[in-house]
């Protein structure tokens, strides 16, 4: 591989694919450049979230292993405006359903279906996203708004003073897809044996179902990520 550094930044090139290394910092300036809807790909390192277990039945793999996945998301959306467009889409969708069950012709349907849109957003119930419980997202100094994709937080102790040795930075996605995660073991690297693999399975925590699959990911956790068609490597 060949490599050199333009702008204090190391780069990579493999083939015909040239491939950035940028450290966390640089990862957070990057993300800060983002315009508008962005359809990324990123390969991610976390701990799975688990049940302890109780005192019979002890999860030994609580805190022994971590979790690879490679995501494909989407950047830089509003919440708010997803959820409502998702509830007109349905909206839409049932309308047509009982267009259907009326015997109206599948031409007439066909060409009803922009203004079906139009009422949609008029007679839904519009959604208002709630104020997350933690974190807030950070101000662009890029341009001044507050961003959609980047999220600060910093923990309290017990009597609500900050700890900053806490302070992390979050990429806020909504999942699009995924391949089956790896899981491996937080010491050694090793991929975990298909014993332990059906204990982490028995004590994964499930999910809530939901309109969106929103996830924030720590920036620390970030190895690969693919942004316009530019892939960049996660140095520490």
């Amino acid at each position: 591989m060949e490599t050199k550094t333009e702008n204090n930044v190391a780069v990579g090139k493999k083939a015909d694919n040239v491939v950035i290394s940028l450290n966390r910092a640089q990862l957070v300036n990057v993300l800060f450049r983002v315009k508008g809807v962005t359809f990324i790909g990123a390969d991610t390192t976390t701990v799975p979230d688990m049940n302890k277990g109780g005192r019979e039945h002890l999860n030994y793999m609580y805190d022994n292993v971590v979790k690879d996945s490679i995501v494909r998301c989407m950047l830089g959306f509003d919440y708010e405006n997803r959820l409502n467009k998702i509830e007109a889409d349905k909206w839409v969708a049932e309308a047509i359903e009982a267009a259907i069950a009326d015997g109206i012709s599948p031409e007439l349907i066909k060409a009803s279906i922009g203004r079906m849109k139009e009422y949609s957003t008029q007679s839904i119930e519009k959604v208002t996203a709630k104020e997350r419980k933690w974190g807030k997202h950070m101000l662009s100094p890029i341009t001044g708004k507050v961003s959609r994709i980047m999220i600060d937080h910093t923990k309290s102790d017990k009597d609500g003073n900050l700890l900053p040795e806490t302070y992390k930075r979050y990429m806020q996605v909504e999942i699009l897809g995924a391949k089956s995660p790896v899981y491996r073991y937080k010491d050694s690297g090793e991929v975990l044996s298909e014993k332990d693999l059906e204990c982490v399975k028995l004590y994964l925590k499930p999910r809530k179902d939901e309109p969106i699959a929103i996830r924030d990911y720590s920036i620390e956790n970030i190895k690969n990520i693919r942004i316009n068609k530019q892939e960049y490597r996660i140095t520490e």
